[in-house]
């Protein structure tokens, strides 16, 4: 089968690759529509080490090709978007619901093969069926959703709250839609690229500015970070965020990061960290992600700017990492 792999920095290649077979427990998913995450584009600009010889891609949606021994209540033909997570579903995270933190936890495309490719193998527990409104690009975007309604939910957010969602990359514009479907009572999203602020509000921010303009903000009852890399974001949340508000941090930090402990303490704000999701209660985040999704088709397709065949994936991940082209999300079609 074809399959992109990050073979070098900025380096993409499409190569042939032998094609997986589901295991016991798994099943094979034809892959319909991948997402470019930041944090791919973290790999593929060097700030972690990239596996070579693995394809990466978490954010993906397709169709069940095969069923591994044991496999039931699944068919081969139906629809389905994946929550990429490998994880022992022994240990007393993962019988809690909170599989994301589990200490043998795998994301899948990272060292554990990923989505752009033609097929990929998944563990049968991470299949979500598509309603059937949804189409596999939507299905793709139930991944990076889920991140931002975990975001959300690690903090209480609440309706009629303001909520300063910091970065209008693909995280914070998610972070936006779910806010608004949580009923909250205002959302400034902040944005670095004109065609992001354009993009926040059309997925539902009450108003925007640009983050050289966050220093007059204050009073904030849930701030969302969304920024990372070596970005100052954390102390300037600190700053903005009201006395017992909330910081939840999604961003992806490539550095350590400083804040005044002081203030923290003063204020007694709370900051938590957010990876990935997990099921909180009778509903997983991606459930949630989903039916978010299915009431808001045309605000999530608008945050898709691109779509590329797998044979254009280099073209694709430079199109991602250049926002002067307006990328917002970039997805390949195997």
């Amino acid at each position: 089968m074809k399959a992109v792999l990050n073979t070098a920095k900025q380096t993409i290649e499409v190569r042939e690759i032998e094609e997986p077979k589901a295991a016991p427990g798994e099943v094979l998913v034809r892959v319909r529509a991948c997402g470019i995450c930041g944090s791919d584009l973290h790999f593929y600009h060097g700030a972690f080490p990239a596996s070579p010889n693995t394809p990466p891609g978490h954010e993906y949606a397709g169709e069940i090709a095969a069923l591994g021994e044991g496999v039931t209540g699944l068919e081969v033909g139906e629809r389905v978007a994946i929550e990429p997570l490998r994880y022992c579903r022994e240990c007393a995270y993962c019988t809690t619901g909170q599989y994301q933190i589990c200490p043998n936890r795998v994301l899948m495309g990272t060292y554990n093969p990923g989505a752009m490719a033609e097929y990929v193998p998944v563990p049968a527990y991470g299949v979500y069926r598509l309603p059937d409104s949804l189409d596999f690009e939507l299905g793709a975007l139930a991944e990076p959703l889920a991140v931002a309604v975990h975001g959300l939910h690690i903090v209480n957010a609440t309706m009629g709250e303001k909520i300063l969602v910091m970065g209008s990359g693909t995280i914070g514009l998610m972070t936006v839609l779910a806010a608004k479907a949580l009923g909250a009572g205002e959302i400034i999203a902040t944005y670095r690229h004109e065609h992001q602020g354009q993009a926040a509000l059309a997925a539902g921010a009450t108003h925007v500015l640009k983050d050289s303009d966050m220093g007059r903000l204050e009073g904030i009852d849930v701030v969302v970070e969304t920024v990372g890399g070596a970005a100052p974001t954390l102390s300037q949340a600190l700053g903005i965020v009201r006395p017992g508000g909330r910081i939840s941090v999604l961003g992806l930090f490539t550095q350590s990061s400083q804040i005044n402990a002081l203030a923290l303490m003063l204020k007694e704000a709370r900051i938590t960290g957010g990876i990935t999701y997990c099921r909180p209660g009778m509903r997983s985040d991606f459930d949630v992600a989903l039916s978010i999704l299915d009431a808001n088709q045309d605000r999530a397709r608008a945050l898709i700017t691109h779509r590329y065949p797998l044979d254009q994936a280099a073209e694709a991940f430079a199109t991602a990492s250049d926002k002067a082209s307006g990328s917002i999300k970039v997805h390949l079609h195997p």
